[in-house]
């Protein structure tokens, strides 16, 4: 729980108190007038479509401490303490920086452009088989998200695990500042956000600020199969972990045992890797090869934090799969789902995609649309769709505004037209699948995050 005196913001945020004195304490942090506490600090953030200061009066009728806003107001109370700033937004970072300054315990900062979420929940599940440990929850990973993450450390946790997610430059650079990582790990690089980024170019110079942040006394955990995070590992300056799938590295694959995975939820993966020589058997209970990666990545990024072979072994085993991220549900139908809904971009696309393909039975995507792609999106979905022929998929359900680019690609590759429908709608997608399916089927539904294919996943569950 953050403890602080207002005198105490007012330095962590450079702010000028409008109101009410500066002895006071308070006891938290909200962002929302709708659930702010009695005693909390509430920062009254702005943007295109809400702005907290018009909420002031409410959050002290609820009693909060203060507030931090970038208006003048007025407050028919002189007692409480009103805090103004230029920019609420840059304060509440201020505010969790100098919170994490006074918390030094390591920190594991996570990025990518896929596989950050899972990569986390891997490392936590390690270290918290021998310490205490807080971690980002759910999507709370953006220049709000992650300082209210901060601000849930206190005295007992020994390390903390945060994700990183970004969408615009200079974003990153930003998130470091506040959070100021020990460990920083950058799963891959890929297309996503290019709609704001550019191009992968400029997604790697964003994502890159991550490491370029880090000092001597840092450790930066870099993926050698990416080409994009070899060539930015070239100029940092931080001492290096290296983790591969395909070369020699100090987190590297020795052996994947390798069947194709069967059609069940309980189905896993097995694999042998070495870690700096020494050998380790893992056993995860996530599908697909490429979630060997982000295990890789776990491991190199807890090796600095002194963990044993017993506590990867046992945290990569319990590390559970999440809801929407190649989730495998079998139905009592036998018709396998296979859940990768949160969100999408090409390469979480092939990704899942490859996955399929390893399952045994008829394979069926249903795929919508990937968004914040920009000029890069009607070729990007088309790739995608000429990946879905070239990994043998077995049928095509598309739904969404780039439709036909994935359709395009996909007979463009071979695949043919009675192999594919194109709804034009959620139910008539979710009524052609129902007429199509039958037991041993293996489906894997994915989308963006705004495309909400979740309603095709959970109405097929619902049904079946």
């Amino acid at each position: 729980m953050v403890r602080l005196k207002i005198k105490e913001v007012l330095k962590a945020v450079n702010g000028c108190l409008a109101s009410g004195g500066s002895e006071g304490l308070i006891n938290g942090v909200s962002t929302d007038s709708r659930t702010v506490n009695k005693g909390e600090l509430f920062f009254a953030l702005k943007g295109p479509r809400f702005d907290g200061n018009k909420f002031v009066g409410d959050v002290f009728k609820k009693g909060a401490a203060g507030v931090v806003v970038s208006s003048k107001l007025k407050t028919q109370n002189s007692k409480l303490s009103m805090i103004e700033v230029e920019d609420t937004l840059k304060a509440l970072g201020d505010l969790a920086g100098y919170w994490r300054e006074l918390h030094p315990v390591p920190l594991i900062a996570v990025s990518g452009t896929c596989g950050k979420t899972t990569t986390k929940e891997m490392i936590a599940s390690i270290l918290k088989n021998s310490r205490p440990i807080i971690k980002t929850e759910g999507n709370l990973n953006n220049l709000i998200g992650l300082p209210l993450t901060i601000f849930n450390l206190n005295n007992i946790h020994k390390a903390a695990v945060v994700e990183l997610g970004i969408s615009e430059k200079g974003e990153m650079k930003r998130l470091a500042q506040i959070c100021k990582p020990d460990v920083a790990v950058l799963t891959n690089i890929g297309e996503a956000h290019t709609a704001t980024l550019d191009s992968i170019e400029g997604v790697a110079s964003a994502k890159g600020e991550l490491f370029e942040s880090m000092d001597g006394n840092g450790t930066a955990v870099i993926n050698i199969d990416d080409p994009w995070l070899k060539k930015i590992a070239e100029n940092i300056n931080a001492k290096k972990i290296t983790f591969s799938l395909k070369s020699k590295a100090d987190v590297m694959l020795k052996e994947a045992r390798g069947k194709r995975q069967e059609a069940k939820s309980s189905s896993g993966i097995s694999a042998a890797l070495l870690i700096m020589g020494e050998e380790i058997s893992v056993k995860l209970k996530y599908a697909g090869m490429h979630n060997l990666y982000n295990a890789a990545a776990a491991i190199a990024a807890t090796f600095p934090l002194g963990v044993t072979k017993e506590e990867i072994m046992e945290g990569l085993y319990a590390a559970e799969t999440m809801h929407g991220r190649m989730e495998i549900v079998t139905l009592r139908n036998g018709i396998t789902i296979i859940d990768d809904t949160y969100n999408a971009n090409p390469l979480s696309m092939e990704a899942a995609l490859k996955t399929l393909a390893d399952m045994e039975g008829r394979k069926i995507a249903v795929l919508g649309d990937m968004f914040e792609l920009g000029e890069m999106s009607d070729d990007a979905h088309k790739k995608v769709g000429m990946f879905a022929q070239d990994t043998g998929i077995d049928m095509l359900f598309t739904i969404g505004g780039y439709s036909d680019d994935l359709v395009s690609g996909a007979m463009e590759r071979g695949m043919l037209p009675d192999k594919i429908y194109k709804a034009q709608d959620k139910a008539e997608l979710i009524k052609a699948l129902n007429n199509v399916v039958k037991e041993g089927d293996v489906i894997l539904i994915k989308g963006s995050r705004a495309a909400a294919m979740e309603e095709v996943s959970d109405n097929l569950k619902s049904i079946n």
